[in-house]
């Protein structure tokens, strides 16, 4: 009886094999139509979201000329990458960096910048010193400041002068 559940066992274990091995060996690197990546493909290149930090007033006088839905960038980090990658941007949108070390001599670029940008300059008296207006994306051409600055404005190229925002205008914020 031993030897018969030993050959018994044998032909079971065969039979298994016959179609297990053969059912995992036809199914390496093959996918249908039905079979989907566990990892989803981006279908749009990464765009970082905008996040609304606070607002923005510019005013002339006693006038506010415009208000701005702001992102703020207070880190070394957040200040290199700034408006980097960026495919859109809205005209109510901007981006205040926060600059150590007060005001000082200011550059910027517009290195993986694809939207053009106005760069405005403000001094530590919060009053605009300087525009580089509709700055040419994806440049690397050094934009100054001209004037020392504590602050740099980002706001969507040819809005400063839509908004009468120019040398002079004050500029304040408020957190959300």
């Amino acid at each position: 009886m031993n030897a018969f559940r030993k050959y018994a066992i044998w032909i079971v274990g065969l039979g298994l094999a016959a179609f297990i091995i053969p059912s995992a060996i036809g199914s390496f690197g093959k996918f249908n139509d039905n079979t989907k990546p566990s990892v989803k493909q981006p279908t749009q290149p990464y765009e970082p979201p905008f996040r609304m930090d606070g607002t923005l007033w510019a005013v002339n006088g006693a006038d506010t000329t415009a208000v701005f839905r702001t992102e703020y960038a207070t880190t070394p980090a957040a200040i290199e990458i700034g408006m980097m990658y960026r495919r859109s941007m809205d005209k109510d949108m901007a981006m205040l960096f926060f600059m150590s070390g007060g005001d000082q001599l200011r550059s910027f670029w517009m290195k993986n910048t694809i939207v053009p940008l106005d760069i405005i300059y403000i001094n530590s008296a919060n009053e605009v010193v300087s525009i580089q207006a509709n700055a040419q994306p994806l440049s690397t051409q050094s934009l100054p400041s001209g004037k020392p600055a504590s602050y740099v404005l980002e706001v969507k190229g040819g809005e400063a002068v839509a908004q009468g925002i120019g040398v002079g205008t004050k500029v304040y914020w408020s957190d959300n």
